[in-house]
């Protein structure tokens, strides 16, 4: 399933501003994904639980633990400005 998943992007807006997650592996035999966060420019890279609502995987994010759905990751083709 990695590479079905690998590199996908997400932007999502906290209220404030835009957080870039890139997908780098989904296990879901572990339930876990490992995500690269750009966040304000920071570069992280953590190993997030995945949860399951109505067979849609996701991860919560941020103090409102927000729900990153793994099906709008998107693939990035092209030039990104």
């Amino acid at each position: 399933m990695k590479n079905e998943y690998y590199m996908k992007e997400f932007w999502h807006f906290n209220g404030d501003y835009n957080v870039i997650f890139n997908l780098i592996e989904v296990n879901t035999e572990s339930m876990t994904a490992t995500v690269a966060i750009n966040n304000l420019g920071k570069l992280t890279q953590e190993t997030v639980e995945l949860r399951k609502e109505n067979d849609a995987l996701y991860f919560e994010y941020g103090v409102m633990n927000d729900k990153i759905f793994i099906d709008d990751f998107v693939s990035v083709e092209g030039d990104v400005a």
